[in-house]
């Protein structure tokens, strides 16, 4: 579900169990290219990372066969688990659940997992899966040398959905300019001779509303079936400012760099009674 962020929250967790039981790890797409309420149409976004494990229809059978029945449902969750050869376990909430790992075999896992603590076990695989091609077009090439040249920030301002569709607004909720000034500000107070790398799916509105005082440089034209290609200059960068979006907490899980500052919202979604309390790492700034 979801887009880039999301399906690579979702492929960490599966690897972790799958590595945890050595077993097979099936990736189910069924539910991409469809347009809800809260979500806009997606495609399946894994493949950048050579990742191609898709579950195909007789992989499928089983749990669309608990599903398609509700009595059949209804005794699903009832009865215990030994009870079946093939369970479905729903995320209970966005908190890290260590029950998950004890899950049975034959079971199909459906939810977000936005937490490093279902695969910080395995980071270095999670790395090594999410190597992107170092092979760059002459722009963004460009780009990166001047990333990797300085004392670089990534700052990643998420409009987009989270704007235009009120369902997902009120759900989302977007970062506040105030936000972003303040953790340019903590960079400050840490760093020095920063450079500004500016990511944003509507960068006018930006250069309209948001101005700093530092040397800034707007990322744009890596849209459509290069837009991973902005996750992978943000990862490039010293430090990392990120918005409530699982695409730039990925770009900065991803730094490399020993000595990173990642600023990230405290307030990850606008819906209070979600508990997000597992989101953000630990060592990441929260303001």
């Amino acid at each position: 579900m979801g887009g880039l962020g999301n399906q690579m929250f979702q492929y960490a967790l599966g690897r972790r169990l799958s590595l945890l039981h050595n077993t097979e790890l099936k990736i189910d797409i069924s539910l991409l290219g469809n347009e809800t309420s809260i979500d806009t149409k997606r495609k399946y976004e894994l493949g950048i990372f050579g990742i191609d494990t898709i579950a195909n229809n007789n992989d499928l059978k089983p749990y669309r066969v608990i599903q398609s029945s509700s009595f059949k449902r209804r005794l699903h969750y009832r009865l215990p688990q030994w009870c079946f050869s093939h369970h479905i376990i729903p995320e209970p909430s966005h908190a890290f659940n260590p029950g998950i790992f004890k899950s049975p075999d034959n079971s199909f896992f459906t939810g977000f997992w936005q937490t490093q603590k279902y695969f910080i076990d395995i980071a270095q695989t999670i790395l090594d899966d999410f190597s992107f091609n170092p092979s760059l077009d002459d722009v963004n090439r460009k780009i990166a040398e001047k990333i990797n040249s300085g004392n670089s920030v990534s700052i990643h301002i998420r409009r987009g959905d989270y704007v235009s569709n009120p369902t997902t607004q009120k759900y989302h909720g977007i970062c506040s300019i105030e936000y972003y000034q303040s953790a340019v500000k903590q960079l400050l107070a840490n760093q020095s001779d920063l450079q500004l790398f500016v990511f944003s799916d509507d960068t006018e509105w930006v250069k309209r509303n948001l101005h700093f005082d530092l040397p800034t440089e707007y990322i744009k034209g890596n849209t459509g079936n290069k837009s991973y290609i902005d996750m992978q200059l943000m990862s490039l960068c010293k430090h990392n400012i990120i918005a409530n979006s699982s695409f730039s907490w990925w770009a900065a899980w991803l730094n490399k760099n020993k000595g990173k500052m990642v600023i990230a919202p405290i307030k990850w979604f606008e819906d209070s009674t979600v508990d997000t309390k597992d989101v953000i790492p630990e060592s990441w700034i929260k303001l």
